[in-house]
């Protein structure tokens, strides 16, 4: 890389001014959050602007050589990075993107997004994919996770399902059987079988998959992790759900 002629004189203006101040739209900056730490912030933005003017004044400046610099200069944010909020952080991020318009850097290779958001949004997530004791398929691709069904054969075969009753209403089931707010029952269900509730949720086993729910108004959460243990769901349950007020559902 050819360093610009006047790199000198505009890494010395980048160093003497007083950083981490309030900026106007648009790019707009409420200040620092902690008023304390702007001389600590600053001082780890001035060294990287030095390490990068000891690069352009050097025989052979590079992308690389910027690059590495770069990451080293993040580095030193590492002790404080959990007292940067996000606008200290973009903040951060745009004082190094000054420095790389100095000496005409185009990228920091996934560097300041990495600082920014714990990931790089420009690379290509790697695809990690499994499967579950029920045959299901699952793909996780970045923060995106996909799931696969497994195909599902009825044979008459019998569930344990779990229901917990969070409304302040009883749910009717048949005739006589409810269960009462606070209340869960536990269900043998059989994969031909259909358990309709009186709020209009369906539990059944569809032609081609596991277990469906109908559930029109969103009045079923599904259980996992720790809340199988805070609603006292029994080991040898199958599938477990909570029955919640219209519109809590997910």
């Amino acid at each position: 890389m050819k360093t610009p002629e006047n790199a000198n004189e505009k890494f010395s203006e980048f160093i003497a001014k007083k950083k981490f101040v309030e900026q106007p739209y648009p790019n707009f900056y409420p200040g620092i959050a902690d008023e304390k730490m702007r001389p600590i912030f600053t001082k780890k933005i001035n060294k990287i602007a030095t390490d990068f003017k000891n690069v352009a004044e050097s025989e052979k400046p590079t992308d690389k050589k910027y690059q590495e610099k770069i990451g080293i200069g993040l580095s030193r944010f590492a002790d404080i990075y959990l007292e940067l909020d996000t606008e200290d952080r973009e903040r951060v991020c745009m004082y190094f993107e000054e420095l790389m318009d100095i000496v005409g850097l185009e990228s920091s290779n996934g560097q300041l997004n990495k600082f920014m958001y714990g990931f790089d949004p420009m690379e290509k997530p790697k695809e990690k994919k499994w499967t579950d004791s029920h045959g299901n398929v699952f793909i996780e691709k970045g923060i995106e996770v996909s799931i696969i069904p497994a195909k599902y054969n009825k044979t008459g075969k019998k569930y344990k399902v779990f229901l917990y009753n969070e409304t302040t209403e009883n749910i009717g089931i048949i005739k006589d059987l409810i269960i009462k707010p606070r209340e869960f029952k536990v269900f043998n269900v059989s994969d031909k079988d259909t358990l309709k509730l009186d709020n209009g949720v369906k539990f059944m086993f569809g032609e081609t998959y596991g277990l469906e729910v109908e559930d029109k108004k969103s009045q079923v959460s599904g259980l996992g992790g720790k809340y199988l243990t805070d609603y006292g769901v029994p080991n040898e349950i199958d599938f477990a759900f909570v029955i919640v007020p219209v519109g809590k559902g997910d």
